[in-house]
């Protein structure tokens, strides 16, 4: 476990980084954003202390599928993958928070995609109000 200290504006990791470490926030405020299509970004979680990210890439050793920036000042631990077992073995109700924060993402991205999808379906019928009217 590695104490690591960032700037506001600062990025920690990048969408399809390959790296298998989490991190768990001591001090300061993260955003967690992807980039669609068009490149803007899209913010999918801002977490402060106590709260962990990371943890996708190193259970499913893939590349990062989100970025991290810190927001303000922080300090952050980063913990290696050994460190991450250790963790889940030696510390079950840190491990049953680990899963309700999976939870919760998940629920958000939900929440994110059935926005987007609803604001689509708005455009789509304007769009289709439009072309009636001529």
């Amino acid at each position: 476990m590695t104490l690591e200290e960032f700037q506001p504006g600062e990025p920690i990791f990048f969408e399809q980084d390959i790296d298998y470490n989490f991190y768990i926030i001591e001090e300061g405020e993260v955003q967690i954003y992807i980039k669609d299509g068009a490149g803007k970004r899209v913010n999918l979680a801002n977490l402060g202390p106590g709260e962990t990210f990371g943890e996708f890439a190193m259970l499913d050793r893939t590349p990062r599928s989100a970025s991290a920036q810190a927001l303000t000042y922080s300090k952050i631990y980063r913990i290696s993958e050994d460190g991450y077992q250790q963790l889940l073995t030696e510390l079950p109700v840190w491990t049953q928070a680990v899963l309700k924060s999976f939870a919760a993402r998940i629920r958000k991205m939900n929440d994110i995609i059935k926005e987007q999808n609803e604001l689509v379906e708005k455009i789509r019928s304007y769009e289709f109000l439009l072309n009636e009217d001529v």
